[in-house]
């Protein structure tokens, strides 16, 4: 017995709606993936903008801090009890350790102030007299300590929320004294009445800015020597 062949539908072979739907189907993906590449480049963009304008909001409040901490210098009677620490600025929310919380964050004094000092959140008295690329003066190498500190509401009205601002105070590294806590009392030594104020501003997102000063006191003026941004 012979098994004659069916022939195929003229239906099945014409017919197009499966390929209508798989083109469908790409398009939708196609439309879904370019809409998604439009709303991340929309999103790093906004990003962007938000960092480039709070690292400028950080920067001036750095200054500022340090136009402020210039006033307190001044009215010091030397300049020995602000590089051991004994003396503070007017402008403090507090101690000079422990945390603190704002809308930008939270922030730890004595850590930040063990980064200026030796590069790490602990410090020793070998690691912030050792001799590096970022402090090669050895013995003279500035010991920070924390003068003015606190939120920038506090220092200026109307300034933009979420900013902390601290000034560290440390000997000139030029002096040949030996001794970061004091002022070199030999008036021929570089660094004789120099102080270095150093300012950093914390703001939203991580945003960090840094700014350092020499000053030059002679009695109750106090003269800008250099200004330079860190970070």
């Amino acid at each position: 017995m012979k098994v004659r062949p069916v022939a195929p539908s003229r239906d099945l072979i014409h017919s197009d709606q499966g390929l209508a739907l798989i083109v469908v189907l790409l398009s939708s993906t196609l439309l879904l993936a370019l809409g998604g590449g439009l709303i991340m480049l929309a999103t790093t963009e906004s990003r962007i903008a938000a960092t480039f304008r709070d690292g400028h909001a950080v920067l001036y409040a750095s200054e500022a801090a340090i136009a402020r901490a210039l006033a307190d210098v001044a009215a010091s009677g030397g300049l020995d009890d602000l590089l051991d620490g004994t003396r503070l600025s007017t402008f403090v929310d507090g101690p000079p350790t422990g945390v603190r919380t704002f809308a930008g964050g939270t922030f730890d004094i004595g850590t930040a102030t063990n980064e200026e000092r030796c590069g790490a959140p602990v410090c020793t008295v070998d690691a912030m007299t050792a001799v590096t690329a970022e402090r090669p003066w050895g013995a003279n190498n500035p010991r920070w300590q924390p003068f003015a500190f606190g939120g920038m509401s506090a220092l200026v009205a109307g300034s933009p929320p979420g900013l902390y601002v601290v000034v560290w105070v440390g000997d000139d590294p030029l002096e040949t004294d030996g001794d970061p806590l004091r002022d070199a009392p030999d008036p021929l030594d570089p660094g004789h009445e120099v102080l270095l104020l150093r300012a950093a501003g914390y703001g939203p997102h991580g945003v960090r800015r840094r700014v350092e000063a020499a000053v030059v006191r002679s009695g109750r003026e106090v003269r800008v020597r250099s200004w330079r941004p860190l970070s």
